[in-house]
């Protein structure tokens, strides 16, 4: 592509040499500069001509060949692979291109081309063929334009690009059918129809280019695509006599890639109708020296596939291993002797079988299993040694791991599975069965712990492969079974074998792969459906081993369902034929449970109380008395939840846990709810003090109760219990400030200094504590709303003692600032929603101040406002308003 632009350039420079022989006047700074970028670029250095023509096109920005320097750099960015800054160039001097307008379009389309940006190259092509009709490059740009499109499978586009009379390939064709670009046009429209299965079009679209003399490379790509027609319509005999001319022609041209690929397709014919010998001779042609590296492992693979097919597993070995012996550093050298392992490794497995068979020669079959086995080792281990780098590595590595394991050398085997798993590729089949046999060896060590861990990679990484799913995945959980039972382990045993049946509930334990489909069924919404298939299953086997836990199903599909007098029938059933299964008392507890969600509450009283008693060591008992105590909490009746509570957290049936350490938080609320005011302090305090309790979550719940007890209790001192609640408040906001309960104790802290104003008329220190609260950082809008309206009240029991009125009136004035500051929600923060008791009590406040300042039009807003954002209140504050009104139109009578 830059022969034309180098003769040009030729010309250039000679027009330079020829001014300083003919003595001529010496070129002026505009010439030399461009003469001598011009040479750079000529020479290859197109770093340097980058720069020089740059720096040409800066300096002499009037000139008529800035147009040609900027497509000489953009070439030259092309050359250094800098395609984008090509492209950046061409694009913003496209406008001011002038007579070089082809050229630029054509180089942005080649740069895009060179970037795999084909959208955008076809579009640059077909702007040139369309616009600059006078061009030498309109043939090059409709070929590349059809390329492109070709990349992107654009075949429609492609055909119509091409097959138009009137197209510029078509018309040079007819004058010059032997141009290389022509006749790679109709290469491109032959592929196009053959791709879109028009085989009859695409074969008369190479018409044009026979008997016309061709470059060798051009004739074997007509003669290619030729055959490849043939095969695609079921002509196969025509594409094995095609083949042999192509054979003939990738000779005659000497090129190794060709003769390769030509042997290839033959071979792949041959195959197609069904001659496998003659197809494994053809593929030992590329088993030569000098034959690219693809294709030989292309033929390596194929000459051992159709060994397999054809159970010729010798004569297979055999090629190999002479390629092998022959071609020790060919690139596919380690795919020749991987595979002759491989098939060694075939050939004993089955003749092992044939003499576990016993019979005539099983002595004689097992001593060749045995010797084979040995070959297919030495040739992993000689594989491991020779191609540390190959990519096949670690599938050599997994078949020496099998045959160590099949020797019984355990440890030996394990390493080879260990390094397998490193360099397999994930993810794959061979890599999940490396990680099988790993958990194989550790089983076969009673290294338990690591057997499980290899077999549960198989379902946490490989389910998704559906070739693992059908062939291994149930054998992995089936293992995990196994190696949980000999660890000990029923819990792994029990979830390995919930596995099985989730996935395969035609494979192992039917009747259990049943349950686990109800119940999926059941916890995806569709209850009924799984409830039918227990049912359709007991029909048919109402002796099946599993009845119980099939009826437990039926119950359980009714619970999700919500269908509560079902459950509590279905466990009446379950209870009076299961005497002592092992379920029973989960079903008593499910019982009780599905009576309370039934509504009945004295029946679930009873359930819960009578498991308690008969199952006091069960899982579900601390639950059941939870439940007790709650009841009695719910229902009114304090002292009973409180005991109740105090029997789960003191007995000694339960170990302490997170609901022990509840209920002794519970109790406390019940000691208050009965107004038990000591008992309360007892409960919260021992609870926060206790360092044994490690949910400190629990703890700082106990503080806060216990800042609640002293706001709640009775007392001739309510001024100091405000302060001993603020100290227990500010506790949490020192010792616990990201719990969750910080933000409540400020909200708290607000609520105590404003009661404690009231109660001590201490203005001042009041006033300091609500501006601390509402400057706090992590104040949240319900605190920040308490701490501004006490504020105003402060303000306003400080305007009621002042001695002037006009300290009265500004008092009042700011205290009426701070209730319309909530009301209007300048308290609010970004995010944050107002809290609405707040905010209307200060809408309130702030109205019946606004009266006692006289302001009554501010009054009368505010309860129109008010009436909007709370209705109910509306008839109260119709008649403030209109006492307003009357307040109003006295002032103004009294005016005028």
């Amino acid at each position: 592509m830059l022969t034309v632009w180098r003769w040009f350039l030729a010309v250039v420079l000679l027009a330079g040499l020829v001014f300083r022989l003919g003595g001529a006047e010496a070129p002026s700074p505009e010439e030399r500069a461009f003469i001598a970028a011009a040479q750079a670029f000529e020479g290859g250095f197109f770093e340097r001509a980058d720069k020089e023509l740059e720096a040409f096109a800066q300096q002499f920005p009037a000139s008529a060949r800035v147009p040609e320097a900027v497509l000489m750099q953009a070439q030259a960015r092309v050359q250094l692979k800098n395609y984008a800054g090509a492209i950046e160039l061409l694009s913003a001097r496209l406008a001011t291109a002038g007579t070089w307008m082809d050229q630029y379009l054509f180089w942005l389309g080649e740069a895009h081309n060179r970037q795999d940006q084909y959208a955008q190259a076809a579009d640059y092509f077909a702007r040139l063929v369309r616009e600059q009709t006078n061009s030498s490059r309109r043939l090059e740009a409709a070929v590349a334009e059809a390329a492109a499109r070709s990349k992107l499978a654009q075949w429609p586009q492609v055909v119509a690009l091409l097959q138009d009379s009137n197209s510029v390939v078509q018309v040079t064709g007819r004058s010059n059918p032997t141009n290389g670009l022509v006749v790679r046009g109709f290469l491109l429209l032959s592929e196009a129809y053959l791709a879109q299965g028009q085989y009859r079009a695409a074969e008369a679209a190479l018409q044009p280019l026979a008997g016309v003399p061709l470059h060798p490379r051009l004739d074997w790509q007509r003669q290619h695509v030729l055959c490849r027609i043939q095969l695609a319509e079921n002509r196969a005999e025509e594409a094995l006599a095609c083949s042999s001319n192509l054979l003939v022609l990738a000779t005659n041209a000497a090129q190794p890639q060709l003769l390769a690929d030509s042997a290839a397709f033959r071979a792949g014919v041959l195959e197609k109708l069904g001659r496998v010998g003659d197809a494994i001779a053809a593929y030992q042609n590329n088993l030569a020296d000098g034959v690219p590296a693809e294709r030989q492992r292309q033929a390596l693979l194929k000459i051992s596939s159709l060994a397999l097919e054809e159970n010729d597993l010798a004569q297979a070995t055999a090629t190999l291993e002479r390629f092998y012996a022959q071609h020790p550093a060919a690139p596919a050298a380690d795919l020749a002797l991987l595979t002759v392992g491989e098939l060694r490794l075939r050939q004993s497995v089955a003749l092992a079988g044939k003499a576990a068979a016993g019979g005539a020669g099983a002595a004689t079959n097992a001593a060749l299993a045995t010797n084979l086995m040995a070959s297919a080792q030495a040739a992993f281990s000689e594989f491991v040694s020779k191609f540390p780098q190959s990519p096949l590595l670690g599938k050599a590595q997994l078949d020496l791991g099998w045959c160590l394991w099949t020797d019984n050398r355990w440890a030996e085997s394990r390493a080879a599975f260990q390094a397998a798993t490193t360099n397999l590729p994930a993810p794959s089949v061979d890599l999940a069965v490396a990680y099988f046999k790993l958990g194989d060896v550790c089983f076969q060590e009673q290294d338990y712990t690591n057997a499980l861990a290899n077999y549960r990679v198989i379902r946490e990484k490989f389910a998704g492969i559906e070739e693992v799913r059908t062939n291994l995945l149930e054998p992995a959980l089936y293992q995990e079974v196994r190696v949980a039972l000999a660890a000990g382990d029923v819990t792994s045993a029990a979830r390995a074998l919930t596995n099985i049946l989730g996935s395969f509930p035609e494979g192992f334990h039917a009747e259990r792969a049943l349950l686990l489909v109800g119940s999926e069924l059941g916890r995806k919404g569709n209850p009924a459906a799984a409830r039918q298939l227990f049912e359709d299953f007991l029909q048919r086997a109402p002796a099946a081993p599993l009845l119980p836990e099939l009826r437990l199903g039926v119950a359980r599909t009714y619970e999700r369902e919500g269908k509560w007098t079902e459950v509590i029938a279905a466990y009446d059933q379950w209870l009076g034929q299961f005497t002592n299964h092992p379920a029973r008392p989960r079903a008593e507890y499910d019982r009780a449970w599905a009576c309370w969600q039934a509504g009945l509450e004295t029946n679930a009283l009873t359930g819960f109380t009578n498991f308690v008693a008969q199952y006091p060591a069960h899982e579900l008992a601390p639950l059941a008395q939870r439940w007790v105590a709650d009841y009695f909490f719910r229902n009114g009746d304090p002292f009973q939840a409180e005991k109740n509570y105090q029997l789960l957290y003191k007995s000694t049936n339960w170990p302490p846990s997170r609901i022990t350490y509840e209920a002794q938080l519970l109790a406390g609320r019940a000691a208050m709810a009965r107004l038990s005011w000591e008992d309360a302090d007892d409960y919260f305090t021992q609870l926060y003090n206790d360092t044994n309790c490690p949910y400190l979550d629990l703890r700082v719940q106990a503080l806060f109760g216990y800042g609640d007890y002293w706001i709640s209790r009775d007392s001739t001192n309510k001024v100091a219990d405000y302060d001993q609640a603020i100290g227990a408040f500010n506790g949490i906001l020192s010792r616990h400030p990201t719990n969750r309960l910080a933000v409540l104790a400020l909200g708290k802290i607000a609520s105590c200094y404003l009661q404690r104003a009231l109660a001590s008329q201490d203005y001042e220190l009041s006033r300091t504590n609500f501006l601390q609260v509402i400057a706090a950082t992590n104040a949240d809008v319900t605190a920040r709303s308490i701490a501004t309206v006490g504020l105003a009240v402060v303000l306003e029991k400080q305007a009621a003692l002042a001695r002037t009125p006009a300290e009265q009136l500004a008092l009042r004035k700011q205290a009426l600032d701070h209730y319309l500051d909530v009301f209007y929600r300048k308290v609010v923060r970004e995010g944050e929603a107002p809290d609405e008791f707040w905010t209307r009590k200060a809408g309130l406040d702030a109205a019946a101040l606004a009266e006692t300042l006289q302001e009554w039009e501010s009054a009368i807003q505010l309860y129109q406002q008010l009436m909007e954002m709370v209705p109910a209140l509306r008839p109260r504050l119709e008649k403030n308003v209109l006492r307003a009104r009357e307040q109003l139109a006295r002032e103004r009578g009294a005016a005028g």
